[in-house]
């Protein structure tokens, strides 16, 4: 299954992004600080990175300088999830190579598409399970109904499934 790495400062989002990732057929490796985004990404190999701007310990560019001096991630797509307007990042990111961006509140879509665009491989959905088969007391659509048979005598022990009982 492929790997995405996730750090936001807010422990909501960060689990709306992982629900998103899964729900995509991805595997959401989550860092519960800053300072163990290296230490996970070494240990996993994300694909990508999924990463806040605006952070206390270091902000996202520090850690996307930090990641990319790496062996393990110095290729690795990194997407910044933030409310800090697309401009202001790309500003300070300038041209570093595999850098993409989404918004918040989160978009599955934008996500998906963010994803896709920057080259992390497409996970296949699972095969939908397969539909029931319809129940044989119900006619497929379009078919004649035949109303059942009411013969006016009680079905008393169940036993006549073709007469109601309106008892």
């Amino acid at each position: 299954m492929t790997k995405i790495l996730v750090y936001d400062l807010d422990p909501q989002f960060r689990e709306e992004l992982k629900n998103a990732l899964t729900s995509l057929g991805y595997e959401a490796v989550l860092s519960l600080d800053g300072y163990g985004v290296l230490p996970l990404a070494e240990k996993h190999k994300p694909s990508a990175v999924v990463l806040d701007f605006k952070l206390p310990e270091a902000d996202g560019f520090e850690i996307l300088k930090r990641l990319r001096a790496t062996a393990f991630c110095a290729a690795t797509p990194i997407i910044f999830a933030s409310s800090t307007p697309k401009f202001e990042i790309e500003f300070v990111v300038m041209d570093e190579p595999g850098v993409g961006y989404i918004d918040k509140p989160l978009d599955p879509k934008q996500l998906k598409a963010t994803l896709e665009a920057m080259g992390v491989p497409a996970v296949k959905a699972a095969p939908a399970p397969a539909a029931r088969p319809p129940a044989a007391d119900i006619p497929p659509p379009g078919a004649p109904l035949t109303p059942p048979v009411f013969t006016g005598e009680p079905d008393l022990d169940g036993s006549r499934d073709e007469i109601i009982d309106l008892d």
